[in-house]
């Protein structure tokens, strides 16, 4: 009972201190549980973000494998698809040799052959074909219609597309001919109606179109330029969207 009340009756001095160490001790001890709540959210945020890239990663995975299932499913169709061009005859590189063979001595009129994205383009200049704002064709220019025609005619699955173009010069027309609209679509008919009346073409592997002045290759504001966009094209096409078909997996 004395001791008790020697601690009770102590130095209140020594308790103030130790009442104040308390308090700070809490203090420092709310700072830390403060400290810890924030760390375990940072925790919580990098676990969610772990498992989002985690996520995304095995995303990327399925996106890469499909990719290549893809790249491979192409790659065999594109197979078939050769297969099927040389099963059909149908060499675009041999017709464009052929094309090339047969044109090379109008080579000085200015006839050009090129191979793109899988279709042939002849490109054939007007003064070559043409009289100035005429649609009748020189014998220069139904020599090298003949050819074309050859080729469609050896060829069952090739198509062709016969386009006018023209300058920006303005066209004085008698007739039929009042623009540039129609001076190009009706030279691109005479071609057409060349191949199905004198060589025999199969009308429906034939298209003819007019482009007039809004297919430029060269710059309108000089002759050379001028010269060179008044043309004819011819684009042979193998109609690859119905061999595509040929090489589609049956069910």
């Amino acid at each position: 009972m004395a001791v008790l009340l020697l601690v009770a009756c102590g130095p209140g001095k020594k308790l103030q201190n130790a009442n104040s160490q308390i308090v700070a001790l809490n203090t420092q001890v709310a700072s830390l549980n403060t400290q810890i709540t924030t760390q375990n959210s940072k925790l919580s945020e990098n676990d969610q973000q772990i498992k989002k890239l985690q996520a995304e990663n095995q995303q990327l995975s399925k996106d890469a494998e499909a990719c290549n299932t893809v790249k491979e499913a192409i790659k065999q169709r594109m197979d078939n698809l050769n297969k099927s061009l040389e099963a059909h005859g149908t060499s675009m590189e041999a017709i464009r040799q052929k094309a090339e063979s047969a044109l090379a001595y109008l080579n000085d009129a200015g006839f050009n052959i090129t191979y793109q994205y899988g279709l042939i383009h002849i490109n054939m200049p007007d003064q070559s074909m043409f009289s100035s704002g005429s649609t009748k064709l020189n014998e220069k220019g139904r020599q090298a219609i003949s050819v074309v025609a050859d080729v469609l005619n050896e060829y069952s699955g090739i198509k062709a597309i016969v386009i006018g173009y023209a300058d920006t010069v303005k066209v004085h027309g008698k007739g039929a001919i009042k623009d540039n609209w129609s001076l190009s679509t009706e030279r691109a008919n005479t071609i057409v109606r060349l191949m199905i009346r004198t060589y025999k073409v199969d009308p429906k592997k034939l298209t003819a179109a007019g482009k007039s002045k809004y297919s430029p290759i060269a710059d309108n504001s000089t002759e050379e330029g001028k010269a060179l966009n008044r043309r004819t094209e011819i684009i042979l096409d193998p109609e690859f969207h119905r061999i595509w078909e040929l090489t589609e997996p049956k069910p």
